[in-house]
């Protein structure tokens, strides 16, 4: 039965995948993201315009069964198609199974359908929702180097639905779970109410993006990664935020690195950095509360 609901969760994922892939594909800076005119009609070849049929549009199976080619001019498919697809699958079921552990609830032992459940499965729905947008983003970010305010917005939304869950879920919710960094929480935060923390988190992500920006003149970080910065840091809380800015820090200055030494950069070029900002909240939300641990226990602290 488990890896049932599983195996269904990453399926559910992959059609989203899809979706995710052509809202990116078909965005156009200046116009809403889910702009009906620009995503209506059918799905095309990007090379010779075929439009694809129903067995070409098959989240993956599709892109591997092909050869990663059009079957009309045998043109190359981009591998952002299967990429996105499978993050996107894997979302769903990773975000349930963790939650579920992090709260120590079974959405499917659970036979009582009362406001534990719904709350519970509204987390899970948040957290998806969230993920989805911040992958999204990302695949915009890379392609046009800005990220769109009604993304922003839609987090920052998502971002009041997770607090007040947060407070409406609190007589009934294992102590430490108002962070990732459950008890670390108590060490670095100076607040123990719940929209303190969120509010901190957000004044903490962006005002320091913000100083990088006005210190930068606008060339070391766009302001649009500022406003991203801001509204991860209000759904995070704090100190997730300050470790989501760090982690955002070490892997953007990882793969500059790396295109550095590959030559396809120099220092005077632009990296998006949003993907980072997303990648890093990511693992804040996974690993965040092992990589704290793991780091005191080099100084044989444990907390």
């Amino acid at each position: 039965m488990t890896i049932i609901f599983y195996g269904f969760l990453f399926c559910f994922g992959l059609i989203f995948g899809s979706f995710l892939n052509v809202v990116s594909l078909r965005y156009r800076p200046g116009k809403a993201v889910l702009d009906l005119k620009i995503l209506s009609g059918r799905s095309h070849c990007p090379h010779c315009k075929k439009k694809l049929t129903l067995w070409e549009l098959f989240p993956l199976i599709s892109f591997f069964a092909q050869g990663g080619k059009c079957l009309g001019c045998r043109g190359k498919i981009s591998w952002q198609y299967p990429l996105i697809e499978f993050g996107s699958g894997l979302i769903f079921p990773a975000t349930v199974f963790f939650l579920q552990k992090f709260y120590s609830f079974s959405f499917l032992a659970f036979t009582d359908f009362n406001k534990v459940f719904f709350v519970y499965i509204g987390f899970a729905i948040i957290w998806i929702l969230i993920f989805l947008i911040l992958l999204l983003l990302s695949v915009i970010d890379i392609k046009h180097f800005l990220i769109p305010d009604s993304l922003n917005i839609s987090l920052l939304v998502l971002g009041v639905f997770v607090v007040l869950l947060k407070i409406f879920a609190a007589d009934f919710t294992l102590p430490f779970r108002d962070s990732f960094l459950k008890n670390y929480q108590l060490i670095f935060s100076p607040f123990s109410a719940v929209w303190l923390n969120h509010l901190l988190g957000f004044l903490a992500g962006g005002l320091f993006f913000a100083l990088l920006f006005y210190f930068g003149k606008g060339k070391a970080m766009g302001f649009g990664d500022v406003k991203l910065a801001a509204t991860l840091g209000a759904i995070l809380s704090f100190p997730d935020t300050a470790l989501m800015i760090m982690l955002s820090f070490i892997f953007g200055g990882a793969w500059g690195v790396v295109l550095l030494f590959k030559k396809k950069k120099t220092l005077k070029d632009r990296l998006p950095f949003g993907p980072f900002i997303a990648l890093a909240t990511l693992v804040t939300v996974f690993w965040g509360y092992p990589i704290l641990a793991g780091y005191f226990k080099l100084f044989n602290l444990y907390l």
